[in-house]
């Protein structure tokens, strides 16, 4: 009886498994039988079929049971051809591939080789920024010194005229030329010179302007340039009679403004050196002294170093 019962299940289990619908089966007890002589024997158990859609999971357990017989009764017990312990679940799998290439380039990191390189990169700019600050800082103590020597007035006439509107006012023509001189004490490189405009004012009114042409000057060297100051047809408005009146006493007060611009190049164009010398100077001037020059001392002139 114990052989048939196992080929109807065998048959079961083989007709189940190759059902085209996918299922799982669960065991559970069913009955539990007394012995005679006090021993317990092992439940037998029923096969559940539950269908899935997706997947299948087939579970077994060991059937230990005695068949043993006690007045009339029997116990019988099943056991698996298969294997005793649980089978594994199958799920399906995706299959995953890991590229060994991609792994060791994005570990490896820089070789010796080229941290070497960066090492030396690095020192190279360092050493070399080191070296254009220190060319800087040597470069920028020399600045150029400024100083305006005398200031001859050529021609200074004022009278009665008409602006460009046709307002009637006083009209000034003018003039003059500056002696300045620029000594450059740096002893590596030579400078580039250049100006701002020179202003001649009589209070805040322009009287004449120039401009300093703008040349290269060597090293460790002077250079004096004359700068003409002109004014032509300056409408004085309402200053005129005032410039009247002090011109009348012989000390018309005027300041003079102007900047000079130096610029050293080390290292080609690397490292630069400038530097700007703002001027200002107050004097008095006249129309009756046109011939001779007005000489300037230290206290004339103010130079600040920007």
């Amino acid at each position: 009886m114990m052989d048939a019962t196992s080929e109807s299940e065998r048959t079961s289990l083989d007709l189940s498994i190759s059902s085209p619908k996918p299922a799982y089966y669960v065991e559970s007890p069913s009955s539990v039988s007394q012995l005679d002589d006090g021993e317990k024997s092992s439940s037998s158990t029923s096969l559940i079929q539950v269908h899935t859609p997706n997947y299948t999971i087939l579970s077994e357990s060991r059937l230990s049971s005695s068949s043993r017989t006690s007045n009339g009764t029997s116990g019988m017990g099943f056991r698996w051809k298969g294997s005793s312990r649980r089978s594994n679940m199958y799920w399906p799998e995706k299959p995953y591939t890991i590229n060994e290439d991609e792994v060791y380039d994005d570990n490896r990191g820089l070789s010796v080789g080229q941290c070497r390189a960066v090492l030396v990169i690095l020192g190279t700019v360092v050493v070399f920024s080191v070296f254009c600050s220190v060319l800087w800082g040597a470069s920028h103590p020399f600045s150029p010194i400024v100083s305006v020597k005398s200031f001859n007035l050529h021609s200074f006439y004022y009278g009665e005229g008409i602006d460009g509107t046709g307002v009637a006012t006083k009209i000034l023509s003018f003039n003059s030329s500056v002696k300045v001189t620029i000594d450059s004490p740096a002893p590596y490189f030579g400078i580039h010179v250049s100006s701002s405009t020179f202003k001649l004012t009589f209070s805040a009114l322009t009287l004449a302007t120039g401009q300093l042409k703008s040349y290269y000057q060597p090293r460790k060297s002077k250079h004096i340039a004359i700068v003409k100051l002109t004014g032509v047809e300056v409408p004085l408005y309402g200053a005129g009679p005032h410039l009247a009146a002090s011109d009348k006493k012989g000390k018309v007060p005027v300041k003079l403004e102007f900047e000079i611009r130096s610029r050293g190049n080390l290292l080609g164009k690397l490292v630069k050196s400038k530097h700007v010398n703002h001027v200002s100077c107050s004097f008095f001037i006249s129309s009756s002294k046109t011939s001779k020059p007005i000489e300037f001392t230290h206290k004339t002139c103010k130079v600040v170093t920007k």
